[in-house]
């Protein structure tokens, strides 16, 4: 028996959305199924009780990660009796808890970031097999991706897109209204560049790891997504009126707005993305950092 219809999401004869654990929210989100001439699997962060039923109900011939966080890649140890295909750019960590740990959060949080991915994702070591690029084309049979290199969210962020339908699958440029850019190798100008690459598509329907299927207002939820970062350099701004250090800037939480779990990592994550606005804002003439590492408002 297949998969309960109310876990697939038709959106084209050969490609299903498969409705991650808590609707696809972090630390899950969505996967995609390509049903062609081959059967493949993008994302593995849905669920490993999903991924189990997935891997009994249909022969898929191998998986692919949009990039290498642990809530599009977790459940890649289900499918370790097959090709398992990466973005490049993060091959060399892919797979690795340890490796991931000190690249996304360094070796003091890392043993925090292990046990976070181990037991809120049921992240497994799973090395990858291949590797592809902005220039690898993924054909399918009747469906052929485009792998769109997407950093600033990560290093290894890849969008895919189908050219013949006009489908953008955006995985974590995900229209949430939460744009997340909270490692050192994460980058608000790549961010932003990535996002108006994505919009010039003008695709028709938009597949978000975290939203799922979107089809009205494309453009609007682009320039909304985007407007959230601006809002976040204002509310920032309005943090300095007296100079502030970052650590101070984190305790009123201008982007997560609490630490209502793992804190230690939401805490990193915030400075992380604290810093990077004071930085923009430096090169903007709006923020001097001062002698005593505070920041004030110019």
């Amino acid at each position: 028996m297949k998969m309960k219809s109310k876990r697939v999401e038709t959106i084209t004869d050969h490609i299903s959305l498969i409705h991650g654990e808590n609707n696809g929210k972090f630390p899950y989100s969505h996967s995609i199924l390509i049903l062609d001439e081959e059967t493949v699997l993008i994302d593995t962060g849905c669920g490993i009780q999903t991924l189990k039923q997935l891997k009994r109900d249909y022969d898929i011939s191998y998986v692919i990660n949009s990039h290498t966080h642990p809530d599009h890649s977790a459940g890649n140890w289900v499918f370790n009796d097959r090709p398992i295909y990466v973005p490049e750019e993060g091959f060399d960590t892919s797979g690795d808890v340890v490796a991931l740990s000190e690249r996304f959060v360094g070796k003091k949080l890392a043993q925090v970031w292990q046990k976070f991915a181990k037991d809120l994702m049921e992240f497994r070591n799973c090395s990858p097999t291949n590797s592809y690029c902005g220039q690898t084309i993924f054909n399918f049979g009747k469906t052929t991706l485009e792998p769109i290199y997407a950093p600033g969210h990560t290093k290894d962020h890849y969008c895919f897109y189908e050219q013949r339908e006009g489908i953008l699958f955006s995985f974590d440029y995900d229209l949430t209204l939460f744009p997340w850019y909270g490692h050192r190798e994460s980058s608000i100008l790549e961010f932003k560049e990535s996002v108006k690459k994505l919009k010039a598509l003008s695709a028709k329907i938009v597949v978000s790891s975290h939203s799922g299927v979107i089809t009205d207002g494309v453009d609007i939820k682009f320039d909304e997504f985007c407007k959230r970062i601006d809002e976040r350099d204002n509310k920032i701004l309005s943090l300095l009126g007296s100079n502030k250090t970052i650590e101070q800037l984190v305790e009123s939480v201008p982007i997560y707005g609490g630490f209502p779990y793992a804190e230690p990592l939401l805490r990193y994550w915030e400075r992380q993305m604290i810093k990077k606005h004071l930085e923009q804002l430096e090169l903007l003439g709006k923020v001097r950092r001062m002698k005593n590492s505070t920041f004030a408002k110019l």
